[in-house]
């Protein structure tokens, strides 16, 4: 976890998020003009630019990112692909993430995840999981930026142990926050890990859906719809002749 998600989701979605928080906080907002398109995507998987929040001089900024965080000193472009995720219980203690928790926090927006359930080895069931308020998901998260993508930012998302809302699904869940939260995590000074493992942070309400997630290759918004199982053929009226 978390490995897909869903960003569908505009500039305006963002503002009514943030603008109060941020304002509280004493931060001017700098939100993409209209040229950048900020998420239309159903089925999100690592490597891929996505729009990430940070605070730079007071001014809370989206830039694009790729996710898959890419250490400064990295050689390997593909390794990317493998640090989608930031574990919360050990980012002061890699080296991958470690000096950037003072600095290069961030929140990665997102309308909702996948998640599959694995107790049937035969079968994994994808479920779609959104906010159980309907506001959209704020990830904790860390960035930097890389050499060996002409310095362009790279950003992970961080996990912690699901709590009772999605434990049943999957042991691990994003660390995600309210407004306020995320605000304070963008900023504080020293970084506040407390909130990482915060027992009220919002909580989670899940959908199954269909196999169709399964294959990146598949994009819409049907992938996020409800299952409907297939009915079962009628059967043929039994007959003499």
């Amino acid at each position: 976890m978390c490995g897909r998600f869903v960003g569908n989701f505009n500039t305006d979605d963002l503002l009514a998020e943030f603008e109060e928080a941020a304002v509280s906080a004493g931060l001017k907002i700098q939100m993409p003009g209209e040229h950048m398109q900020l998420a239309h995507n159903f089925n999100t998987a690592p490597t891929q630019a996505i729009p990430v929040l940070r605070v730079e001089d007071d001014m809370l900024t989206v830039d694009a990112m790729f996710w898959g965080l890419l250490p400064i000193w990295s050689k390997d472009p593909s390794a990317a692909s493998k640090m989608i995720n930031a574990r919360s219980e050990t980012i002061t203690e890699k080296p991958s993430f470690r000096n950037l928790v003072p600095n290069h926090r961030c929140i990665i927006p997102m309308s909702g995840f996948y998640e599959w359930d694995r107790s049937n080895p035969k079968a994994k069931v994808p479920y779609y999981v959104t906010r159980e308020d309907g506001h959209l998901m704020l990830g904790a998260g860390l960035w930097t930026r890389s050499p060996l993508l002409d310095n362009n930012p790279t950003c992970a998302l961080i996990t912690r142990e699901s709590i009772d809302d999605l434990s049943h699904i999957h042991n691990r869940s994003p660390v995600e926050f309210t407004a306020s939260d995320a605000v304070e995590w963008m900023i504080a000074t020293p970084p506040p890990l407390e909130m990482m493992w915060s027992p009220d942070q919002p909580k989670f309400a899940t959908t199954r859906v269909a196999t169709l997630v399964n294959s990146v290759r598949n994009n819409g918004p049907e992938l996020i719809r409800p299952y409907q199982p297939e009915p079962e053929p009628e059967s043929e009226p039994d007959t003499l002749f």
